[in-house]
């Protein structure tokens, strides 16, 4: 197992409602599916399973709703290794839920957020809560991911998904700032086929110390604190059911290995071999790999 170091991450949780099909319907159609499955996500959830797979002990601080599907949501995130002591049920709340269309190697995703919004105005969302790296994305209201940031001493990390306009004073909290081709443009507002080092310029410019944008099966290319911009290759899936849930397995991983003192290069070659090997399945944190799994995918004998 890896050595000491933590992870706290503030996010969503969502259940994740998938239906399998040959194709995506077009507006107005009606297509027969193949499959359905229910399942826990959310951005936060899935990034906390990750990190706590990959060896590295994980809190998570989120809202869920007083129904059978909270509980059954901490449940499950305590039997895949996260500690959801600070999860808090909001009376009379919904807990979140996806509806996810998989075909054709793709996802398409509807989220209702219901107590992923639900947060008290102007509270600390971290309370006395300690750790290595603080790993944050945007599916709880900025505000929350704000006060989070600037109360937090450690390594921040922010998953720039989905996608937003960021305020420069969030950017510039960023130690390491993860973003998609998409994601990168829209956060950096410039146009979507800009080249990813000048993406990487803007952001830093803005006050990023390090920029991470994921290219899917291309991998993944960084420009750490220094400037220095790496290409990381992705690790080729044998096989690819699902995508949902790959750039969180990513994320997760990557902040589970800087936690233990990873450079940031090495930590996103672990993170693109959790993307590889999470979209074996369809779903998410059912594909996620365990630690000795990673290892072995890193470090092949």
């Amino acid at each position: 197992m890896p050595e000491a170091g933590s992870v706290l991450v503030v996010g969503s949780l969502n259940i994740d409602h998938v239906v399998v099909a040959d194709k995506f319907p077009s507006p107005g159609e009606t297509i027969l599916g193949n499959s359905t499955h229910v399942g826990l996500g959310g951005k936060g959830s899935n990034q906390a399973v990750a990190s706590a797979l990959a060896g590295t002990p994980t809190t998570i601080i989120a809202r869920v709703g007083s129904d059978p599907e909270g509980v059954r949501a901490r449940e499950v995130l305590t039997g895949r290794g996260v500690d959801v002591s600070r999860v808090t049920v909001v009376e009379g709340e919904a807990t979140g839920t996806a509806w996810i269309t998989v075909a054709e190697q793709d996802n398409t995703i509807i989220v209702v957020s219901a107590a992923n919004h639900s947060w008290p105005s102007g509270a600390d969302p971290l309370g006395d809560a300690r750790a290595t790296v603080l790993l944050c994305q945007l599916e709880i209201p900025f505000d929350v991911v704000e006060r989070a940031a600037s109360t937090f001493d450690g390594l921040f990390v922010l998953n720039a998904a989905p996608a937003a306009q960021l305020a420069d004073s969030l950017i510039a909290r960023c130690d390491v700032l993860i973003v998609n081709e998409h994601e990168q443009a829209v956060v950096a507002g410039l146009p979507a086929d800009t080249p990813v080092e000048e993406a990487h310029a803007e952001l830093r410019r803005r006050g990023a110390r390090a920029v991470v944008t994921t290219l899917g099966k291309a991998g993944a290319v960084i420009t750490d604190s220094s400037g220095e911009t790496t290409t990381i290759p992705a690790i080729p899936a044998r096989t690819v059911v699902d995508t949902t849930g790959a750039g969180d397995a990513f994320a997760g991983v990557l902040a589970a290995r800087l936690a233990v003192g990873d450079s940031l290069t090495d930590a996103a070659r672990w993170g693109a071999a959790a993307g590889s090997l999470a979209v074996r399945s369809p779903g998410a944190q059912e594909s996620y790999a365990t630690y000795e799994t990673l290892t072995s995918t890193v470090h092949p004998t």
